[in-house]
Formats: C-alpha cells, sequence, structure tokens
C-alpha cells in the first residue's frame, strides 16, 4: 500500500464520520480528485482510483453496502497511515 491508498481509506473513514453513512463511488472518486489534485508526483496514470478501489476490496480493507465503509481490517490499516506516524498528539 502506497500514501494514496491510505488516502482512499481515509476519505471513506472521514466521510462515514462526518456523514454517519457509507460514501457513494462518484463521491469518493471526487474527494480523491479534490485531494491529489496538486500533487506534482502522481500522475493521472499512476492515479488509477478505479483499480485502487478493487484491490482494497480485494484484500478486505473495505465493503460495499449501498457505498463503501472499510472493514475491521480496513480501520485497523488506517492506524498505519504515513502522515499520522509523524503527527504529535
Amino acid at each position: 500500500m502506497d500514501k494514496y491508498d491510505y488516502m482512499i481509506l481515509d476519505i471513506i473513514q472521514t466521510y462515514k464520520q462526518e456523514q454517519q453513512s457509507h460514501i457513494r463511488l462518484a463521491v469518493l472518486e471526487r474527494n480523491f480528485w479534490k485531494r491529489i489534485e496538486a500533487d506534482t508526483d502522481l500522475s493521472v496514470g499512476q492515479a488509477r482510483i478505479g483499480e485502487r478501489i478493487t484491490n482494497l476490496y480485494l484484500d478486505g480493507m473495505l465493503q460495499n453496502k449501498n457505498g463503501y465503509t472499510l472493514t475491521k481490517k480496513g480501520r485497523e490499516q488506517l492506524a498505519f497511515a504515513p502522515w499520522k506516524q509523524n503527527e504529535v498528539a
């Protein structure tokens, strides 16, 4: 997993906390593109949002039941997100 996979997990979790509902694919994609639009390290071809979501789903990190939500495994993996390791509590 790279930082963009963690970003997808974070988008899903943040949406769930704020909206109290599962995130739809269109909203997930829109939020992902908004977050990476200023990222010069990632080209459109490298983003492969659909492939990333599919791989996270197959790895058991998220589930789709009328929208995407994290599984227990996904929530546990999100705790290891690169940007969270450097934050001071």
